[in-house]
């Protein structure tokens, strides 16, 4: 009987030991798989930079309000030329496809006076991800009230730049280009010999809302 009895117990003590084991191993592997599933699910609530599509601004209003700084390049004495800084805001519609046109103006401050600009807002969103990189073309006419006829120019600022989601239909904006303001009276008088333009690195950081 006694032999019986630790045979018993011989053969149930392994056994145990074996499905504890088993257990073990299928709790730790369920855990694993919850913790890898948690932090799935975090990196794709906080990834900004996916291929995924988004609804980002699929179409609507726009406004991009905007700061700028831009420094002057090659002939910089001549007035209007050194140095801006300034402030401009942009309200347009947005189309499915990534193109968005608008209307803007603004106030820019330079190291000889000022000018209050009023242009066309153009510009093609690149692709449906959180962050979005784009192309800007504003353009249009910058006004001197103080000296019309001398200050007033024209000009273009072809710049690249891209858009960072902080809040809902609300995005961080930052842009780079080549902003170039151009004498009028080039465009009157083709002897004109004087300098008929001027051209600055500008760089603008902003917040893009959308409706």
């Amino acid at each position: 009987m006694k032999r019986l009895l630790s045979l018993a117990i011989l053969i149930l003590l392994p056994v145990s030991f074996l499905s504890a084991q088993v257990v073990t191993e299928r709790c730790w592997h369920l855990d694993n798989l919850q913790f890898l599933d948690h932090r799935q699910d975090f990196w794709r609530s906080h990834k900004l930079f996916t291929t995924a599509e988004q609804p980002v601004y699929t179409g609507g209003l726009y406004n991009i309000t905007e700061v700028h700084y831009g420094f002057g390049l090659e002939i910089i004495e001549p007035p209007f030329a050194h140095h801006y800084v300034g402030a401009t805001t942009a309200l347009g519609w947005r189309l499915r496809g990534g193109f968005a046109i608008g209307g803007g103006t603004g106030f820019l401050k330079y190291n000889d006076g000022y000018t209050v600009p009023l242009y066309v807002d153009l510009r093609y969103f690149m692709g449906r991800q959180r962050v979005q990189f784009f192309f800007a073309m504003p353009a249009g006419f910058l006004l001197n009230f103080d000296n019309f006829r001398d200050y007033s120019k024209v000009f273009g600022n072809p710049s690249l730049g891209l858009v960072v989601p902080i809040l809902k239909n609300t995005h961080l904006s930052f842009s780079t280009g080549l902003f170039t303001q151009i004498d009028r009276d080039i465009l009157d008088d083709s002897s004109f010999d004087g300098p008929w333009h001027d051209s600055f690195i500008n760089l603008k950081l902003g917040l893009l809302f959308g409706w």
